[in-house]
């Protein structure tokens, strides 16, 4: 598995990458850029860690400091206009890349950081509009990139046996799935382990959701459903969602297990 650090950044990463690069090539301080532009050196860092979305007017003032012609206004922009993931974009774009370990439970699909763009599509293009669709696969299968840099997280994927069964898409879709989750599941970082449908699996029927830990030791969830979705950091929540996924993981097969599982599967859907 080849995971560019190169490849396309989401619009935030980007601004944040580059406000932290043209800082350093000028050889100024956080303190001293917030002095120029007037702001405080907190929202300076805060900006270049992605913990917090810039406004048109500090990019604006930026692009002045550094004598440039729109490039942070252009990025702001497009920050504005990425794709419309609502509640999940907060997930997306500051949880994910913070975290040092990662869970999810998905008992319908495989999870979106594990999907490949033909699979995403398959999804997209019955819920979103044609014109949305392709933004959409772009930026879900851009957050495999999380694993290139220095620091990755570890990722442990618990996903239902079922998933491996039903053709999203189709089934030369569905297997092609399957064989770029088998690679995935090589890398050091990434844990796939499936839940048989034996189990039951009554804790995790009710929705799909994920934990994440971050960098400073504080603990965030997610959780979907039809209707709506949340992202929270609040301790009730992060204390029941972990007890859950500690019941379904109590049931999840071994890795050699699951291995096996995903191949037979594959087989099933290449035939």
């Amino acid at each position: 598995m080849d995971l560019d650090s190169s490849d396309q950044m989401t619009p935030r990463a980007r601004f944040a990458n580059d406000l932290a690069e043209h800082r350093k090539a000028a050889r100024i301080t956080q303190a001293a850029l917030a002095v120029r532009i007037r702001c405080h050196e907190s929202l300076i860092s805060h900006i270049e860690r992605g913990r917090r979305a810039p406004t048109i007017d500090f990019a604006e003032e930026i692009d002045r400091n550094f004598g440039l012609d729109g490039h942070f206004a252009a990025l702001c922009t497009r920050i504005s206009q990425s794709p419309a993931l609502g509640w999940f974009a907060r997930w997306v774009e500051e949880i994910e890349p913070q975290a040092v370990i990662l869970q999810s439970w998905d008992p319908l699909l495989i999870p979106g950081l594990l999907q490949n763009a033909d699979y995403a599509r398959a999804i997209f293009s019955t819920t979103a509009s044609p014109d949305c669709v392709e933004e959409r696969v772009q930026a879900r299968t851009r957050r495999i990139n999380i694993f290139a840099g220095p620091n990755p997280p570890t990722f442990l994927a618990l996903i239902d046996e079922g998933v491996l069964h039903r053709p999203i898409g189709g089934p030369d879709v569905l297997a092609g799935q399957l064989r770029y989750l088998y690679e995935l599941a090589q890398h050091p970082r990434i844990t796939v382990q499936l839940v048989p449908i034996a189990a039951g699996c009554v804790p995790g029927m009710m929705s799909a959701f994920a934990l994440a830990r971050l960098r400073e030791g504080s603990e965030v969830v997610s959780a979907d459903s039809i209707l709506s979705g949340q992202v929270t950091g609040d301790h009730g929540a992060v204390a029941q969602l972990k007890q859950r996924y500690d019941r379904i993981r109590a049931d999840a097969q071994p890795k050699s297990v699951t291995k096996l599982a995903i191949e037979d599967a594959i087989s099933k859907w290449t035939r």
